[in-house]
C-alpha cells in the first residue's frame, strides 16, 4: 500500500529513519512496528478519559448519594471537580476547565439516575438548554 502523509514534522521523520537504519529495518518495517506498538499500548495500557471519569464517578457514587442527593456533580480529568446546588453553576465549572476536556460527567445525584442517566461531555459544548433536555 502506498501512503502519503502531509504536515508531519520533518525532523521527527529524519530521526525515525535514522533509528530504523540503526535497527537494520527498512522504513516501512519500522513504521509497521511503530504502529503495532502504538495500537497495543493504546488498547491495553492507557485508560481513556471516558474510562477514568467513569471509574472515579462509580467509586464515589454511594458517598455522593448519602451526602449530596439532589445536587449537581461534575467529574472531569479523573477527579471530582465539584458539587453544586444549581445546574448552571455545574455548567460554569465545566466550561471553566477549558477546551482541552474531551469527556466529563455532569449529573444530579439521586435524580438523573432513574430518568435519563448522566450527561456526558464529549469535547464540544453543552449549553444549558441542551443539558436541561429542551
Amino acid at each position: 500500500m502506498t501512503l502519503v502523509i502531509k504536515k508531519i514534522d520533518s525532523e521527527k521523520v529524519r530521526l525515525f529513519k535514522a533509528e530504523a537504519v540503526k535497527r537494520g529495518l527498512l522504513l516501512h518495517q519500522a513504521l509497521e512496528e511503530a504502529i503495532t506498538l502504538w495500537l497495543n499500548a493504546s488498547s491495553s495500557a492507557v485508560e481513556t478519559d471516558f474510562e477514568v471519569n467513569n471509574r472515579v464517578y462509580e467509586a464515589m457514587k454511594e458517598e455522593l448519594r448519602k451526602k449530596h442527593t439532589g445536587k449537581f456533580v461534575v467529574v472531569a480529568e479523573g477527579r471530582l471537580v465539584g458539587v453544586f446546588d444549581e445546574k448552571k453553576e455545574a455548567l460554569e465549572a465545566l466550561h471553566s476547565l477549558g477546551n482541552n476536556i474531551n469527556h466529563a460527567i455532569l449529573t444530579q445525584i439521586g435524580v438523573d439516575e432513574g430518568r435519563r442517566g448522566e450527561l456526558e461531555w464529549w469535547g464540544g459544548s453543552i449549553e444549558l438548554q441542551n443539558a436541561q433536555g429542551t
